[in-house]
């Protein structure tokens, strides 16, 4: 018998690429295959739509394009590179160590990257988060009033959390800024990868240094992202070349920064419905997986519940069930989820944000997330619910599901 067709609940992975993106790649790759360097006419019309495409990211993202301090985008090769180009960029940059600090709902590039700074001197401090909602700008406050630190300081701050969906209080970040530079320096990273489809950003207005995304979180290209710099911002290269305003070595992509735009624009234009829509297959799901694990004898929760969340993003913890057993059983039954990001998926660990966060350890083991988007259908969202729910109601003996799950 031939495996079921897989319902795909894993958009905060990677989401499928746009029919309208996928057309202005092979547009744009048949008039610009020449390197956007070079002098002659072919280069120069790769130039033109390479730097196009940039203008185009930069205005829907708030960036400001012209003046003596006009914000810079550096095209990388994915939101990880950002991540890593901004932190230690700015790390290399800022003349004398300083004070890093990150949080345990950062995703692992940008924990990395702050690693690596530590090994040029810096001190890195990792910040709580709170419990109720797993985001950190309570304890950056905290750190903050604790240490009144004079030196330069980055502070990396994920706005959308890909392992339990929270939104971070920005304004609360924008406050703690402000306040802390009257007497010092502090340079904000954003990372904006998992809302940046999702919600309106303005970078001009935002107390953000650095900010950065990937399109292949709402329907763009694999192999491309975008690092937002604010003028004026100091930040050395981790790969030195001519290209990306000295910034990144290599011939650009000019057909993946093209489709980069157009996933762009296709986000912006429907964002207000899609954010409506998607939240409420999302909370569909919530409640009928709730449901069946309740008819289970499961006592399943929502993480984050209270918080402000990211309208694809939902974590439920099945107590008692472990995780990485529920999510093969779920492969094997037909719906793809996420044991924590995909950029971790290797590992036998659990979320780092769920163990920051406080949470009983049986919560902990029994947790899997589950994201829609833009293409997901009502129907999947039952299809998923069928299939997963004999999981959790089915097979209470020696060798059902429920024994062969169980943490």
């Amino acid at each position: 018998m031939e495996n079921p067709v897989s319902v795909y609940l894993d958009h905060a992975a990677a989401t499928p690429t746009a029919p309208e993106v996928m057309a202005a790649i092979a547009e744009a790759q048949a008039v610009a295959h020449a390197n956007p360097s070079s002098q002659h006419a072919l280069g120069r019309i790769a130039r033109r739509l390479l730097e196009d495409a940039r203008d185009r990211i930069m205005a829907m993202l708030g960036g400001q394009a012209a003046g003596i301090h006009r914000d810079r985008l550096v095209f990388t090769s994915g939101a990880s590179e950002a991540n890593h180009l901004a932190i230690v960029g700015m790390a290399s940059g800022a003349g004398a160590p300083g004070e890093i600090w990150c949080s345990r709902r950062d995703h692992p590039s940008s924990l990395r990257a702050a690693e690596a700074a530590a090994r040029q001197g810096w001190i890195f401090r990792e910040v709580g988060l709170a419990a109720n909602d797993g985001t950190a700008a309570a304890s950056l406050a905290i750190e903050e009033e604790a240490t009144k630190s004079l030196g330069p300081r980055i502070v990396t701050v994920t706005l959308g959390c890909g392992q339990t969906g929270s939104m971070e209080d920005m304004n609360a970040v924008a406050g703690l800024v402000t306040r802390a530079n009257d007497q010092g320096n502090i340079l904000l990273h954003v990372d904006a990868t998992q809302v940046a489809g999702f919600i309106p950003i303005d970078f001009h207005t935002s107390p953000a240094a650095t900010l950065a995304l990937a399109p292949h979180k709402f329907a763009g290209p694999r192999g491309i992202g975008g690092l937002l710099i604010r003028g004026g911002v100091a930040i050395e290269p981790m790969l030195a070349g001519t290209q990306e305003q000295g910034l990144r070595g290599g011939t650009e992509a000019v057909g993946l920064a093209v489709g980069f735009a157009r996933a762009m624009e296709l986000a912006c234009a429907d964002r207000d419905q899609a954010v409506w829509r998607v939240a409420r297959l999302r909370d569909r799901l919530e409640a009928r997986l709730l449901d069946a694990a309740r008819r289970a004898g499961i006592p399943a929760v929502v993480i984050a519940a209270s918080a402000r969340r990211c309208p694809h993003i939902t974590t439920l913890a099945f107590p008692g069930l472990d995780r990485q057993m529920l999510a093969m059983a779920a492969d094997l039954a037909g719906v793809c989820l996420a044991t924590g990001t995909a950029c971790a998926s290797g590992s036998s660990e659990p979320a780092p944000a769920l163990i920051a966060m406080g949470l009983p350890p049986e919560v902990v083991r029994g947790a899997v997330r589950l994201s829609v988007g833009r293409t997901t259908t009502e129907a999947e969202i039952d299809q998923a619910v069928e299939r997963f729910t004999p999981l959790l109601t089915f097979g209470t003996g020696d060798h059902g599901p429920r024994t062969i799950l169980r943490a």
